[in-house]
């Protein structure tokens, strides 16, 4: 019996041949460019869009040959970007539709904080104004493409889609980065890195159906492994000034929270502060409760970090990390049963076993 043929991938299709293909779309745009517009110089504004293409250019480029290499060749075959005025289009088509959905996300997180960091916005923090900010959509489904000696040409519904969740990601109130249902299908438990506002059914302009989206919540992605060295520096520096000037934006503190332990490999005590200081505006944030309980056990201070892991799996019961590093607390407290429970709701929640042993029931 002859060996069955595999089947024919987008890599096989010759230029002109054309078809359905499954594509993950990011839309990105500078939140209130009309507004800019209005009241810069065409000088000015020129600056603050170029400024915007450049960071688009090279953090696209480091991202996908650098980062990502193993997932993404450089010819167009299964991704491609394009930057036209305040926007950018990311198209990611490769055989593994949830890992592009994912890395659109960690992509969209980076791009934020490299916009943070430039000059233009630390500028207008120590200007004591509000830096501005970035906002995505990521949607998920078949398009209709054409192959070209470049790469493909793609038009669909799931494109006009993937803008409209663009446009909704103006009302959030986190990380401004819109996931709809298509393309949080592919993902959903698959991650422990990135935790999710509950559904939304919103109404878009052009779109039919009502489409439901979820925003980023948190993210407890390292930054620094993802970012352009250039763009993680200038977010570093800037970091720490915009949470003094942007209060509410978060997110901020998140991406910083997590580079900062994951270089000094603890939590320092300035982060500690700062966590306090985020709990005080929002006490069910993720982030902070997490490195908190962190920052009690690495002073030996078992009860306190107890507790905060019981707030953040009292209101983040999705957070895997949480109740891992909980369980394993609770092990060295001797607190076997509540360890045990812990550790199997991590593993509910896409957790290895091979992470962390799960105690003996007691008795046995």
């Amino acid at each position: 019996m002859s060996p069955k043929a595999s089947k024919p991938t987008m890599n096989d299709w010759k230029t002109g041949q054309s078809g359905p293909l499954h594509t993950a779309t990011l839309f990105m745009d500078l939140v209130s460019s009309s507004d800019f517009a209005s009241v810069m110089s065409l000088r000015d504004y020129a600056r603050y869009v170029e400024s915007f293409h450049r960071l688009c250019q090279e953090q696209c480029e480091y991202f996908f040959k650098t980062v990502c290499g193993q997932y993404y060749t450089h010819d167009g075959t299964n991704y491609e970007f394009h930057v036209v005025g305040d926007e950018m289009v990311v198209f990611l088509h490769s055989p593994k539709p949830a890992n592009d959905v994912y890395q659109l996300i960690c992509l969209a997180v980076t791009l934020k904080c490299g916009w943070l960091g430039l000059p233009i916005n630390r500028g207008r923090l120590k200007a004591g104004l509000s830096s501005t900010d970035l906002a995505a959509g990521i949607h998920c489904g078949e398009v209709w493409a054409t192959r070209t000696r470049e790469g493909f040409h793609k038009c669909g519904y799931a494109i006009n889609v993937a803008k409209r969740t663009e446009s909704t990601s103006r009302e959030g109130d986190r990380f401004r980065i819109m996931v709809s249902d298509a393309a949080f299908k592919q993902i959903n438990r698959k991650i422990r890195n990135v935790l999710f506002s509950p559904r939304r059914v919103i109404s878009m302009k052009g779109i039919v159906v009502p489409i439901g989206v979820y925003e980023v919540a948190e993210c407890f992605m390292d930054i620094s492994k993802r970012l352009k060295p250039e763009f993680t520096a200038g977010f570093a520096r800037v970091a720490r000034l915009a949470l003094k000037t942007n209060t509410f934006d978060l997110w901020v503190h998140s991406c910083l929270q997590v580079m900062e332990e994951a270089r000094n490999r603890k939590v320092t005590g300035e982060c500690l502060e700062l966590c306090e200081r985020v709990l005080n505006i929002d006490p069910d944030n993720p982030v902070a409760l997490y490195y908190a309980a962190q920052g009690m056990r690495e002073r030996g201070d078992s009860e306190t970090a107890r507790l905060y892991y019981k707030d953040l799996a009292r209101h983040w019961p999705k957070c895997a990390e949480g109740w891992l590093d909980m369980g394993r607390l609770l092990k060295t407290m001797g607190r076997m049963a509540e360890a045990r429970e812990c550790i199997l709701q991590a593993r509910r929640r896409a957790v290895d076993p091979s992470e962390e042993e799960l105690p003996p029931v007691e008795g046995t």
